[in-house]
């Protein structure tokens, strides 16, 4: 398994409350049984909890699919397969029989590619503010990254996002072997926002031109504060 390098979060993220992200899987199970598999991973990062369930438990009763929910109902939820996630989520909500409205989840969505997108536009963003800096001060050093990204970099999908930071796949269940890399993923992006917007913190004017630093990919961070408030009728 690849353990890429990482660089520590920002003390803005470490100041962010938030119950962090969660990230849903249907797939084989240990025993060959469909089941519905669900991750916890701090706003840092950090795995912080696993569920594994069959899925005709969670798909067929009340008490089950209510707590399901109550794992990702106040998280920012990862939009790895779009459409999938959005069917597995409707099936828990009709399920666990929930008066709430229609698509509750769709503020709380995010999408890992789009937050890798989100921090490669910064980086160019930051490395044009330096080198036009430079042009009137030679001492200026021009940027270098921790996470040196290839400039051919097509990230499409996940399993693209996954390859470009390295990500091997990962032994047990299929299920396991599908959510596991996703959430090591996740890890490594909070790592990669953080190397590129602590560029802030020490170059004052990099900081003038963008702004404080914020703790997330802006999509992710939309995610994260609107899920944090949210609690469903369970």
């Amino acid at each position: 398994m690849t353990d890429p390098a990482t660089v520590e979060p920002l003390e803005e993220l470490t100041a962010l409350w938030a119950p962090g992200s969660a990230v849903l899987c249907v797939g084989g199970g240990d025993d060959g049984v469909e089941s519905l598999a669900t991750w916890h991973v701090s706003p840092a990062g950090d795995p912080t909890g696993a569920w594994i369930y069959p899925a005709d438990d969670v798909f067929g009763s009340q008490e089950a699919a209510r707590r399901v929910l109550s794992f990702v109902e106040r998280r920012a939820i990862a939009a790895v397969h779009p459409e999938r996630l959005q069917e597995w989520l409707d099936r828990l909500t009709t399920t666990a029989k929930v008066d709430v409205e229609d698509s509750w989840w769709k503020r709380q969505l995010f999408s890992p590619v789009d937050a890798f997108h989100e921090t490669t536009r910064r980086r160019r963003q930051y490395v044009v503010t330096v080198e036009a800096a430079r042009e009137n001060n030679k001492t200026i050093t021009p940027l270098e990254w921790t996470h040196d990204l290839p400039d051919d970099a097509e990230v499409e999908d996940i399993a693209s996002l996954q390859r470009t930071a390295g990500i091997s796949s990962a032994p047990g269940a299929p299920v396991v072997s599908e959510i596991l890399p996703i959430t090591r993923a996740l890890r490594w992006l909070v790592s990669l926002w953080a190397e590129t917007e602590q560029v802030k913190n020490r170059r004052r004017y990099v900081r003038a031109e963008h702004g404080d630093p914020d703790p997330l990919p802006p999509q992710w961070l939309a995610a994260v504060q609107s899920a944090k408030t949210n609690r469903l009728p369970l």
